[in-house]
């Protein structure tokens, strides 16, 4: 008797394909801590609608809610509190120990952000350009900072604590670096061009 008419013979081929598994998307966004502050300050804070969209994206893939990441992002001054306190759940419910302040950071986020919008549109009359640039750059970084904090939390709650799975800079992040560096040798031929005429 053949062996293909043999009804006992072993089949030659698998008959059902081996699932591939796709791998699994972390509750938040990571990255690491020294890329998020290089990102931030070279796009003036706006790297934080990125930053926040991502986060929230994330986690409602990994929740299953029911949200729209993107306003989230864009009104980020009200949902910063909740983002950290989101991050802060998660890493309780892994047991993960992490001393951080989630509303501290956040409200200083709040107020950071809120200052640079206030400074940005206050005219000329009011605040001069040197020192006006000068108190954004703070509330830039009050922001940067306070996403710092967040990062690290995130990251912890992502099982990557130091972001190695998103710390090397891309042909993008390049792209905004650069254009962020020429950017800020304009701004400062500028403040040398006002502070000489004075």
């Amino acid at each position: 008797m053949d062996a293909q008419d043999n009804v006992y013979a072993a089949p030659r081929a698998p008959l059902v394909a081996a699932p591939t598994e796709r791998p699994r998307l972390p509750p938040f966004y990571v990255v690491s801590v020294t890329k998020l502050v290089l990102l931030s300050f070279a796009t003036l804070g706006l790297y934080s609608l990125y930053w926040f969209w991502r986060h929230w994206k994330l986690h409602k893939l990994d929740r299953k809610l029911d949200i729209w990441p993107v306003p989230r992002a864009l009104f980020s001054i009200f949902f910063a509190h909740g983002l950290n306190r989101e991050i802060d759940q998660r890493l309780r419910r892994c047991g993960s120990h992490h001393a951080w302040s989630p509303g501290g950071w956040a409200t200083l986020y709040v107020f950071s952000a809120i200052s640079g919008r206030l400074l940005g549109s206050a005219p000329d009359s009011v605040l001069a350009p040197a020192p006006g640039f000068g108190l954004i750059m703070l509330t830039v970084a009050g922001c940067t900072l306070a996403m710092a904090h967040a990062q690290r939390a995130a990251n912890l709650a992502s099982d990557d604590p130091g972001g190695a799975a998103n710390a090397r800079l891309t042909a993008a992040n390049w792209f905004w670096l650069v254009l962020g560096g020429l950017f800020w040798l304009a701004s400062l031929a500028g403040m040398a061009l006002l502070l000489g005429d004075a």
